[in-house]
């Protein structure tokens, strides 16, 4: 699940925030608010904080403004995780469970989310540092770090170091900005004979 929700740094120290650039902020803003959507594949890595690789995914995500994220991954492990901008559904096939929080509350744990919220209040917890088109963005209070890196006006990679060190690579291919994607596909439907539990 971890993996997942944290599914997004290089380690900058702390003191690279100290001064965090609110001109750099309002850039990255702009530049995530040009993206209207998202569709990409991706190929995921956590690793622990002395580079030793611990899990390995791959998947497809897609993003859509204002608030909405689709989110499979494949192999080895399948999951699924919706946000329709009310409610995040978290769905494990292998355990066969269905979990449900508040959108709102996941903004924090998770990057892709805060990606989507360019002009939200949460951008208020965060210090953002540009550097030739990656952004380094801190949390002032948990400690984690978010880097964000663009090519052509493109995301293409985000990742997320843990205040502990762990750190979650995601490297983005076949990237499609602002497509059409339908609101039917932020709709999570519960399979049949699955248990749910609604953190909501």
């Amino acid at each position: 699940m971890k993996a997942v929700v944290f599914a997004m740094v290089m380690a900058v120290s702390f003191n690279a925030f100290a001064s965090g650039n609110e001109s750099d902020k309002q850039e990255l803003q702009k530049l995530l608010k040009q993206t209207q959507s998202l569709s990409a594949e991706f190929e995921q890595q956590v690793k622990d904080e002395q580079g030793e690789v611990l899990q390995t995914l791959s998947g497809t995500l897609k993003l859509k403004r204002p608030a909405s994220l689709y989110w499979h991954t494949k192999t080895p492990d399948e999951s699924v995780m919706v946000a329709d901008g009310n409610k995040v559904w978290y769905y494990n096939p292998f355990v066969e469970q269905v979990t449900i929080y508040a959108q709102q509350d996941m903004v924090d744990d998770s990057p892709l989310l805060l990606v989507l919220d360019s002009n939200g209040n949460q951008w208020q917890n965060y210090r953002v540092i540009a550097d030739n088109n990656r952004y380094f963005v801190e949390h002032e209070t948990n400690g984690s770090q978010l880097e964000l890196a663009f090519a052509g006006g493109k995301l293409t990679e985000i990742t997320l170091v843990q205040a502990q060190g762990e750190r979650t690579e995601l490297l983005l291919s076949n990237v499609v900005l602002n497509e059409t994607i339908s609101d039917e596909q932020f709709v999570f439907e519960v399979p049949d004979g699955v248990d749910v539990d609604d953190q909501s």
